[in-house]
């Protein structure tokens, strides 16, 4: 067991600790993957989904049930996501992947991409609501399919699609009022 869970002053506390990563350490491994290139990245991430489960341990009844697998399952995909929106993608992805975002109203984003350059746009996917935040960037710069979107954030197919076309038009409005102004 890689990780010390002696700091867990409660002994009940530090046992079920234990329990859930001996029964649950694989699965968790496999959902961080998804996510990230290397082990090393996908580890890391377990340790900080650790640090939440720990915080949160009083949530957790049954250890063995479907309830506390997808709840284990849930806290990885957030994290992990977390983590990749803190590491803030090269803007260049951004950009490569919005000159293909059909405007039927404007077609601004392939000049403002030459012309202001990438801070603007990731100024303007950083002002986004968290919901649409999160659908961006794991369509724009992970290429997720809308199912697998709506599978790691626990929403429909037609949310997904929904949130990625109100982000984009509110990016657009965003850039159109940066021209204007």
């Amino acid at each position: 067991m890689p990780i010390n869970f002696m700091a867990i002053n409660e002994e009940d506390d530090r046992s079920k600790m234990e329990q859930l990563w001996t029964m649950y350490h694989g699965l968790m491994l496999f959902e961080a993957k998804k996510f990230f290139n290397n082990i090393a990245d996908a580890e890391d991430a377990i340790s900080e989904v650790c640090v939440k489960i720990i915080n949160n341990l009083s949530k957790i009844d049954e250890l063995s049930s479907y309830q506390t697998r997808s709840y284990l399952v849930y806290i990885v995909r957030s994290v992990c996501i977390d983590i990749l929106r803190k590491a803030k993608k090269s803007m260049e992805e951004f950009g490569d992947m919005l000159d293909d975002v059909p405007d039927k109203d404007v077609d601004i984003l392939p000049d403002l991409v030459m012309k202001e350059g990438y801070e603007t746009i990731r100024e303007a996917i950083k002002s986004l609501p968290d919901h649409l935040k999160d659908v961006t960037f794991l369509a724009l710069v992970n290429n997720y399919s809308h199912a697998e979107i709506s599978e790691l954030l626990g929403i429909t197919e037609s949310a997904s699609k929904m949130r990625l076309y109100r982000a984009k038009k509110e990016i657009r409005k965003k850039l159109a009022g940066d021209l204007n102004g």
